[in-house]
């Protein structure tokens, strides 16, 4: 009788909820999408559905400063948005605002503005979202690349977590892992050449970063909480501690200047994280800094790793065991 006593004990405790921080990154329906970032709009406002119905809608500042004085509802969830696409604003903003749930947006300081993508979309539809041959040579990261492959096949539904099925797929992991660890410098760099050996269509302007008047505007409203996510979207740990400190303090300080107010959050780029780096946000000036890894928010959490889910372009019924 015991043991059937802590069965069930367990398995209410697993049933119960428990305050999480949700990670999105694009509310859209890209022909390309290698990382999973986007989610359809509808899905995005079924979720939101679900999430006003089951659950109690925080930033993560006020979910980082209720935990602190022990206020903190069981069901509590926290809504992010990293890196800063101006779909955010275009197709989250208004769903957000119906549902009456706030956001957290960590904003890639230095793109904002730019009349390009973030470099990892870029790449993904200079060498996925070919549908012709390409024949060219680039060089990424200091070392000379053959891009030689025929017409896509299959492309457009992989995922860079699955076994490259074509010598696209691994044509691209490949460029993406040299360009990810390479110096912002080289990334842009390498980056141009690409663009003159692999000219692609131009991209649909959702997946662009926000404009400088979608940031201000968005600030005013207060919809969206900003947090920092570094000035280029570097690796952090792969960086010198000088160069760390500047992407931090530089990237803040930008965000700062665009929201019109102090931020106290942040999100490590690629989820890239050491206990070097979790020192450097706090002494940046941050209070509170989001991995990706997944996992409930719970008062041992240390404020610096705080955990969370990557959602994905999930139905109701996915979304709703995720929850779980």
């Amino acid at each position: 009788m015991r043991t059937f006593v802590q069965r069930l004990r367990q398995r209410v405790r697993r049933l119960r909820p428990h305050p999480l921080i949700l990670m999105y990154h694009r509310v859209a329906s890209p022909a390309i999408d290698p990382w999973g970032l986007a989610v359809h709009p509808d899905r995005f406002e079924a979720h939101l559905r679900v999430l006003r119905r089951r659950r109690t809608a925080l930033t993560v500042s006020e979910m980082v400063r209720r935990l602190e004085d022990g206020t903190l509802p069981e069901n509590a969830v926290a809504v992010t948005f990293d890196d800063g696409y101006a779909d955010n604003v275009v197709a989250a903003r208004p769903r957000l605002a119906s549902a009456d749930v706030a956001a957290t947006l960590f904003l890639t300081a230095g793109a904002i503005g730019q009349p390009r993508e973030f470099w990892w979309d870029e790449l993904a539809r200079a060498i996925l979202g070919h549908r012709t041959a390409l024949d060219c040579d680039v060089v990424v990261d200091g070392r000379p690349y053959r891009i030689a492959f025929s017409d896509a096949q299959g492309d457009a539904g992989w995922r860079a977590w699955q076994e490259p099925r074509t010598e696209r797929q691994r044509a691209y992991l490949e460029i993406w892992g040299r360009l990810r660890s390479a110096p912002a410098t080289e990334r842009e760099a390498a980056m141009t050449r690409l663009r003159d050996a692999c000219p692609a269509p131009p991209p649909d302007p959702g997946a662009l970063p926000m404009t400088v008047n979608d940031v201000e505007q968005i600030a005013r409203e207060g919809l969206f909480e900003i947090g920092g996510h570094t000035l280029t979207h570097p690796v952090l740990p792969l960086l010198d501690a000088a160069e760390r400190r500047r992407e931090l303090v530089e990237g803040k300080k930008r965000c700062e200047e665009l929201a019109g107010r102090p931020i106290t959050g942040f999100a490590y780029p690629h989820g890239a994280v050491d206990d070097d780096c979790r020192v450097a946000v706090r002494e940046s000036g941050f209070s509170w800094g989001c991995t990706t890894a997944s996992g409930f928010v719970t008062a041992s959490c240390n404020r610096f790793a705080l955990p969370r889910l990557f959602v994905q372009d999930w139905d109701v019924d996915a979304f709703e065991r995720a929850l779980s």
